[in-house]
């Protein structure tokens, strides 16, 4: 957690980070997480966060924050119909040069994007609660693949209309997505 959550902090302040994407489903009552999106859409970047309310005993703590968010100036939409979204993905977009060395705490990056567009995205299993992350072993993963991040991209782009994706390669995500790809493997 502690990586991501530097991810996260310099994101929220890099003048080149166009937007951050995120679904919440369980958030620690002091978080991190969204006091980071709320710096990011304060220093002008797009925000959008896809809030699950269904959670169990969490549900008035993930209202509270989701009105933080959204008095922030952040887009939120709360799950979706007949649907429990319980997933952990990220997704920043920031503006590159081709073939410019990008250096953060975590990692070195030379991207070479033919439209100046470098993806990260998290991905994992659990939630993005700082807390409840000390006691589980969740497995994460943070990358800059080009197609992963168009892959996050569309995921992101369907949550926004209130649907699901259709079709993915690189990705797995229910509900169409996941259980006919799972059995193939």
């Amino acid at each position: 957690m502690k990586p991501f959550l530097r991810m996260l902090h310099e994101a929220a302040n890099d003048p080149d980070v166009i937007s951050i994407k995120m679904t919440l489903y369980r958030m620690a009552r002091q978080s991190k997480v969204v006091e980071y999106l709320i710096e990011a859409a304060e220093n002008g970047k797009e925000v959008f966060v896809l809030v699950e309310l269904k959670a169990r005993f969490d549900e008035e703590n993930n209202i509270e924050w989701s009105r933080r968010l959204e008095e922030a100036g952040c887009r939120v939409v709360y799950g979706l119909d007949g649907y429990k979204v319980h997933s952990k993905l990220c997704l920043i977009t920031r503006k590159t040069e081709a073939g410019v060395e990008y250096y953060t705490q975590i990692t070195l990056i030379v991207r070479d994007e033919e439209d100046g567009i470098c993806r990260y995205v998290h991905l994992g299993t659990g939630n993005y609660n700082e807390k409840t992350s000390r006691l589980y072993t969740d497995l994460s993963f943070m990358t800059s693949n080009v197609q992963i991040g168009m892959e996050a991209a569309r995921i992101f782009q369907a949550l926004a209309m209130g649907q699901t994706p259709d079709e993915l390669k690189h990705l797995l995500a229910a509900p169409n997505c996941l259980q006919n790809r799972v059995i193939e493997m």
